[in-house]
């Protein structure tokens, strides 16, 4: 099975160390930032063009260009019973498993309900309720405290949640923050 492009642009962009970016990697290739960025998280595979671009900078195997042979159409020959034979009493059966995988499918299929995301709109909102009280203890007590909280707080973790907060506000900042941003919050 041949691993997914994206997951394979993001595990070699970790380990290569010729770009300190994606932008600058986008730069670099030529390719459309926010492009690139679509093509890391797999919205779409990318052009023959950028397809060629992306292969000769990383040399990943998934990205080699497609060979443009076309496969000799054979059609088999469709052997036709003399009668059909329909498991009537099977239908009834099958209908219900179709109807089974039906639903289930719309579901997955189905934007998050309105309570859904009211739920997790309350859960951040609730979420930054509690840092700002925790902060002003910081803030209105003494140096040592806050010098203890920047030992222990990690501050690509702190810029990363505060970036995204403030992207959350504008799509296309949202969009180019995305594309770019390679940090992931540790615990």
């Amino acid at each position: 099975m041949e691993i997914p492009i994206n997951v394979a642009l993001n595990e070699w962009f970790k380990k290569q160390t010729k770009w300190k970016s994606r932008a600058d990697f986008a730069r670099a290739i030529e390719i459309n930032q926010r492009t690139l960025g679509d093509y890391f998280r797999g919205l779409y595979p990318p052009s023959p063009g950028n397809r060629q671009k992306l292969f000769k900078a990383t040399g990943l195997e998934c990205l080699k260009p497609m060979e443009t042979k076309e496969a000799p159409q054979i059609e088999p020959p469709i052997p036709r019973p003399e009668k059909w034979e329909v498991p009537w009493n099977d239908v009834g059966q099958q209908l219900a498993v179709i109807g089974q995988a039906v639903t289930q499918l719309g579901k997955l299929l189905s934007p998050p309900s309105t309570s859904d995301i009211d739920a997790k709109i309350q859960a951040v909102e609730d979420a930054l309720y509690v840092l700002n009280d925790q902060l002003e203890f910081f803030k209105e007590g003494s140096p040592h405290s806050r010098r203890i909280l920047r030992r222990q707080l990690s501050g690509p973790d702190v810029g990363y949640v505060t970036t995204l907060l403030k992207a959350l506000f504008d799509e296309e900042r949202f969009r180019d923050w995305l594309a770019m941003t390679t940090h992931e919050v540790g615990r």
